[in-house]
């Protein structure tokens, strides 16, 4: 493997590394909305993660699965909540 090469596999790992955080982050982020009613930055917040999450390529490929089934919760959380507020909101009318 040339330096360069040797290089960019460096620089590639630290910023799979970031991402991972940042998704953890956006994570934590989503459920403590989602758990406080604020839906819509709940949404944000999923949204990011999932972005960020489809942007992580390299060897850390190995946290992927426990992040995408808690990306897979928030949703599941997410869809709860709005459908529980439909169900309050019709209940109401």
């Amino acid at each position: 493997m040339s330096g360069n090469t040797q290089k960019l596999a460096v620089l590639r790992a630290r910023t799979d590394h970031d991402l991972l955080v940042l998704v953890r982050q956006e994570l934590d982020r989503g459920f403590a909305l989602a758990a406080a009613a604020s839906t819509a930055q709940a949404e944000r917040a999923y949204t990011k993660a999932a972005a960020l999450l489809a942007r992580i390529a390299g060897p850390n490929q190995g946290d992927r699965p426990a992040l995408e089934a808690r990306l897979a919760g928030l949703r599941t959380q997410l869809d709860q909540t709005y459908s529980a507020g439909m169900r309050w909101s019709a209940s109401v009318a």
